[in-house]
């Protein structure tokens, strides 16, 4: 029996929505009590239908088909024949040229082996095992074992091997910033979405599976890195074609040079190895062997510079790259927020405020990087008595404290916080996005908090600047390639504005063309919008890798950098891409170069390393 599955993906306030659905024959979808889930007879029947948690097969060529593919040429087979015509008349010591082809041949299966073993390891979902709520019992099954309306158990540091709804939370928060390229940690409550590949980073919930197998977001995302087209050297690839139209004309000019020699008078032995010779000379084989050498040569004195070449075309393919395409966090920023200053509103005093700030610190769970700037700078008490607790979810925006004697205080975004009355307040956080500051609005209610309603009357009282620590070495970095005719690009999750305003700070040139892409769809005209911006804001991994194609398309020779799955993608489309040593194991994984710093400023070497490598 087949299993049909109906998945989509939208973008939703800037937070990646999962939303599927299963069908098959008799099996209707089922919403078990979490405290009992499915029975074993319901399992039972969804294993039988398909309706399972198994990973789809490995994807990249087998290791006989490699070896077969190098080894089985028109080159080969040509110098091979030549070698055992002149073994035959006795001539064996004249088969060295032989050497050239078998080193050719090694080195190429080497380089896809070296791939595939990679690809082979680029995998978004653990194999740990998880906790499974089956007749009433907790149960510790492989995730490959999880089936459709499983009811799942999470607690903090599980990675969340299946789409799922939330059925109960307990403060569950969830870090999607490994698929979404967002750093904000999101608390989930009962009836919202989490993403498969993403992890548990605080509180326990029930969840029941949406999602199975080849339909989960995150192994369709796995799945399509690894049928994206490989790469090749421009230089190595132009040899090859070379060489194989030499070899299919110097067959014939082969025959006749034997001919004619041997009719000439001379032995059969001396005509073959004459013949053989002249053949063998024909082709530049030592030009292929000298580039590799070249090559790996390249990556050796590249691992001096901090740069750990996984792919040795790719060094070659840096040295022609036009277009550089960035990722705002991890690369033009280090991670870390700042607190700037507060922007105190509506006559509110900055002690009451500094006071407020402090509570909600010491009471609120959160820990994303502008939760550990805030307590740097008010650091954490917990000194008011406290009634009740809001936590942050994406869908709200904002969190809050109930105080017994000083009321709410509320803190989050300034648009889903405050109404229109507050018209100066919104305009003054506009202002300051545009400035390229992260805007948080503590905002204070004398009612006490009901569920997760906002109280009709809320009032302004500071907006919190908070500031992303751009890289000491990125604007000189940014200078020098723009100085070598290579175009920036930035192409990031966030908001527009606050990457637009980033890239400003950073010297990157024409910073402020900047686009929102949650507003356009497949459909769009990609080559338009990679021409005409430099920003693309709240970008999908799918919307990466079509300006990757966009770029591409226009006659660019792209690079894409990137420390995270949701960069993937687009990093298997680049001509050659580019990782921080501290990004996810498949960001690493899947590109040609890997900083082993954090520094951005190293990619200044490779590009030199890699144009020298083409100059010799």
């Amino acid at each position: 029996m087949k299993y049909w599955y109906n998945v989509s993906i939208s973008r939703k306030r800037g937070t990646t929505v999962i939303s599927g659905s299963a069908y098959n024959g008799g099996i209707k979808r089922l919403n078990p009590d979490p405290e009992h889930g499915l029975t074993a007879e319901q399992a039972r029947e969804r294993r039988e239908a398909g309706a399972v948690n198994t990973q789809p097969l490995n994807m990249t060529p087998t290791v006989g088909r490699i070896i077969a593919k190098n080894s089985l040429t028109l080159f080969n087979i040509v110098n091979l024949l030549l070698a055992i015509a002149v073994i035959l008349v006795g001539r064996p010591e004249q088969t060295l040229f032989i050497g050239v082809v078998l080193c050719n041949t090694v080195m190429g299966i080497f380089q896809e082996l070296r791939a595939k073993k990679t690809l082979d390891k680029l995998a978004i979902l653990s194999q740990s095992a998880v906790t499974a709520v089956r007749d009433g019992g907790m149960k510790t099954i492989r995730p490959e074992d999880i089936v459709l309306d499983d009811i799942v158990y999470l607690k903090s540091g599980n990675q969340i091997c299946a789409d799922a709804e939330v059925v109960r939370s307990i403060g569950l928060t969830v870090d999607e910033s490994l698929l979404t390229g967002e750093s904000d940690r999101i608390s989930k409550d009962a009836g919202d979405e989490v993403m498969s590949g993403t992890y548990v980073v605080g509180g326990q919930a029930y969840v029941r599976v949406s999602a199975v197998g080849q339909a989960n977001y995150a192994t369709r995302l796995t799945s399509e890195a690894k049928k994206s087209r490989g790469k090749h050297s421009k230089l190595l690839r132009f040899l090859r074609v070379m060489i194989r139209i030499l070899t299919i004309v110097i067959v014939p000019l082969g025959i006749m040079l034997f001919y004619t020699t041997y009719k000439s008078g001379v032995s059969l032995e001396e005509s073959v190895v004459s013949t053989a010779a002249a053949m063998v000379s024909m082709i530049p084989e030592g030009l292929v062997l000298l580039s590799g050498v070249t090559l790996m040569l390249g990556a050796v004195r590249l691992s001096g510079r901090k740069a750990l070449v996984q792919s040795l075309p790719g060094i070659e393919t840096l040295a022609r790259v036009d277009v550089l395409c960035l990722d705002k966090t991890g690369t033009i920023t280090d991670g870390a927020m700042s607190f700037e200053r507060l922007e105190l509103q509506g006559g509110a005093a900055k002690r009451d405020v500094e006071r407020a700030l402090s509570e909600l610190m010491g009471n609120l769970r959160d820990d994303n990087a502008t939760a550990k700037a805030l307590r740097a700078k008010f650091g954490e008490t917990r000194l008011w008595r406290v009634t009740s607790v809001v936590p942050f979810t994406s869908e709200r925006k904002w969190s809050a404290v109930s105080f017994e004697d000083t009321g709410s205080y509320f803190l989050g975004a300034p648009q889903s916080l405050l109404s229109a009355s507050d018209a100066q307040s919104l305009s003054l956080a506009g202002i300051y996005a545009e400035q390229g500051y992260r805007v948080l609005c503590l905002a204070h209610s004398d009612s006490a908090l009901k569920g997760g309603a906002l109280p009709k009357r809320v009032r302004c009282d500071a907006l919190i600047l908070i500031s992303d620590g751009i890289r000491d070495t990125a604007r000189d970095t940014f200078a020098y390639f723009e100085r070598e005719g290579v175009t920036l690009k930035v192409i990031s999750g966030d908001d527009m504005r606050s990457v637009s305003a980033v890239a400003a700070k950073a010297g990157i040139a024409n910073a402020y063309e900047a686009v929102d892409m949650s507003q356009y769809t497949d459909k769009t005209d990609y080559s338009a919008l990679a021409e005409r911006y430099t920003v693309f804001g709240r970008t999908t991994p799918q919307q990466k890798r079509m300006l990757i194609r966009a770029m591409q398309k226009n006659g660019h020779t792209a690079c894409m950098t990137g420390d995270g799955v949701n960069d993937i993608l687009a990093m298997r489309e680049a001509h050659c891409s580019v990782a921080m040593i501290g990004g996810s194991d498949a960001a690493r994984g899947s590109c040609d170069f890997v900083l082993m710093t954090s520094d951005f400023s190293a990619m200044i070497g490779v590009l030199k390393e890699g144009r020298r490598v083409i100059n010799n």
